[in-house]
């Protein structure tokens, strides 16, 4: 099927049965697409039921199997031709004008077309419908099967409905130890499990959000031999893994956990199990009681694998690979009596000593502004408020400004003041807002006063309240860095970076996360966090005030939820 989702019409038989009818029973099914695979899809007498079966069916998820298949394909294949033949005329080429081109010409037309509609040489490929039934158990247990083969048929296998949407039919008739042997074996043959749901969601998108639902319970029946249980729950509901996290955790488990075993029976039959440990949850609840959150979380996760499919955040890696510990350390030690030179990380001076070169008055980092890049008691939180980076107030002679604070402050609050903000920077801040008057800031003030629904409401809202900055660094208004001078993969400074990880062990933990600025930055930084199931997103972002009415789709229920735990 097409790559954009289907609609409700597309998936009706008259439309994309309809579509196929003209394709199924064909030898060559396109004039103007080469096609590749076997063909044709349906034999002369499978073609005529199939035409019958269209017009008495509405959906084609209703189908036969093997028709449902050729429905797909065969419409598939109709929408590519369709497309192809939009891009002809809109370049001011007619059907049988192109019909009458040389092959090598024929031949750039086509790749033209493949680049502007992005359809990929995988895309033109058609594979012959293969039933799961005794001929494919068969033809797989033959070993001189090349590899590639039995691979092909067993994704033709796992990429169906029955795999993927447990509220389906078809999911409840193929027990789970059958599928999980298919989709260990499909791996160990070389397959991808990525590969198979970008597919599968191609095909079905509508039921596509059930992936991340089985896929959570495939990892709980191979460790407790049960599909719904606490661990379940816990890789769902309790932390956030992503549809890749749980790919990828999957995965790993399978790979582990296949095992050929030998019949000794006058020769060496070869075949597969996939080691399933039914007593898991009993034994998973003997090994959390011994250990401490953090680990009993990241145990919860991983499990027994001797190599994580991927790197959790944790306490002690945040701890240990914080790129503001040397900044912090340098605040801890001095007592500025003017306005610090230069509170920048030193792997980050030259980068942004350029991005100030040319940037705006308005736009420049103030290096001689105490970075904030986090507030608040960070590792308690319940809530966790996004934004962009912290403002500057210039010095008056009626506001003091960001400079100015620190010079009106006596020696001792200066030197409380700088340590309380080295703690924020090292991950152990104090509780925020504060009512301490030697540490009131201009920024604290502004964080006082866009919170101050929820502090009359929660008087000990504090304690469970961070803030994480997109960017630690002070300006009047934020500039984006340029990749060019970033020169990372990700064209983020180390600091951003951090403050990318902070928010996946935020997500992981199942903190409540409010965006109060720059949503879009923080969703192309952060994978998955747009659709955090705890994510609340602020509607006027220039008056970040947290009210109900300021949340959007009712988001101020789940800061509400976290708050009352």
């Amino acid at each position: 099927m097409e790559k954009s989702e289907l609609s409700t019409r597309d998936r009706m038989c008259s439309v994309a049965g309809g579509m196929a009818s003209q394709l199924v029973d064909r030898e060559i099914p396109s004039r103007l697409i080469p096609f590749r695979g076997e063909f044709p899809l349906l034999d002369m007498i499978e073609a005529r039921r199939f035409r019958e079966a269209i017009r008495s069916t509405m959906w084609i998820e209703d189908l036969p199997p093997k028709f449902l298949y050729a429905a797909a394909e065969g419409s598939r294949m109709a929408r590519l031709e369709r497309g192809f033949l939009h891009y002809l005329s809109r370049n001011g080429l007619k059907n049988g004008d192109f019909e009458k081109l040389e092959d090598a010409e024929k031949s750039e037309w086509l790749q033209r077309w493949m680049e502007a509609d992005s359809v990929s040489a995988d895309d033109l490929v058609v594979k012959k419908y293969r039933d799961e039934a005794t001929p494919v158990s068969k033809s797989l247990g033959d070993p001189a099967m090349p590899v590639a083969e039995k691979r092909e048929i067993y994704d033709d296998l796992v990429a169906r409905r029955a795999y993927w949407d447990d509220l389906c039919f078809e999911f409840g008739r193929i027990g789970w130890e059958k599928k999980l042997l298919n989709l260990a074996l499909y791996i160990h043959y070389g397959g991808d499990l990525e590969v198979v749901l970008a597919r599968y969601k191609e095909n079905h998108p509508d039921y596509a959000d059930r992936i991340p639902h089985s896929l959570a319970y495939y990892i709980s029946y191979l460790r407790t031999g049960e599909a719904t249980s606490v661990l379940h729950y816990f890789l769902l509901e309790r932390v956030y893994l992503s549809e890749g996290q749980l790919t990828a955790l999957l995965t790993a488990e399978l790979r582990e956990r296949l095992e050929e075993v030998f019949c000794w029976d006058g020769g060496t039959n070869s075949a597969w199990t996939v080691g399933i440990d039914y007593r898991g949850e009993e034994k998973m609840d003997e090994i959390i009681t011994t250990l401490d959150i953090e680990k009993g979380r990241e145990y919860l996760i991983f499990g027994n694998l001797t190599i994580k499919p991927f790197i959790m955040e944790t306490k002690e890696t945040l701890l240990k690979e914080n790129p503001w510990r040397v900044l912090a350390e340098m605040l801890a030690e001095k007592d500025y009596a003017e306005a610090p030179e230069n509170l920048v990380c030193p792997d980050e001076r030259a980068v942004i000593d350029a991005y100030n070169e040319t940037a705006p008055d308005l736009r420049k980092i103030r290096c001689e502004g105490v970075p904030e890049p986090v507030q608040g008691d960070f590792f308690n939180a319940k809530v966790a408020l996004l934004t962009l980076n912290p403002g500057w107030v210039e010095q008056t002679a009626e506001v003091p400004g960001n400079a100015g604070t620190l010079k009106i402050m006596t020696p001792a609050q200066r030197r409380k003041f700088l340590r309380t903000k080295a703690d924020a920077m090292l991950l152990n801040g104090c509780s925020f807002p504060t009512e301490d008057e030697d540490l009131l800031a201009i920024d604290t003030r502004y964080w006082n006063n866009l919170l101050g629904y929820v502090l009359n409401r929660w008087p000990d809202a504090p304690k469970y309240l961070t803030i994480v900055q997109y960017l630690g660094y002070h300006s009047k208004k934020y500039g984006n860095i340029s990749k060019r001078l970033v020169k990372s993969e990700s064209g983020l400074l180390p600091t951003q970076e951090f403050a990318v990880r902070l928010v996946r062990y935020l997500m992981n933990k199942g903190v409540t996360i409010v965006i109060c600025r720059s949503a879009r930055l923080w969703f192309n930084a952060v994978e998955g966090l747009e659709s955090y199931p705890k994510l609340v997103v602020i509607n006027n972002p220039l008056r970040p005030y947290l009210t109900p009415k300021n949340c959007k789709d009712d988001g101020f229920e789940k800061i509400e939820a976290a708050l009352n735990e």
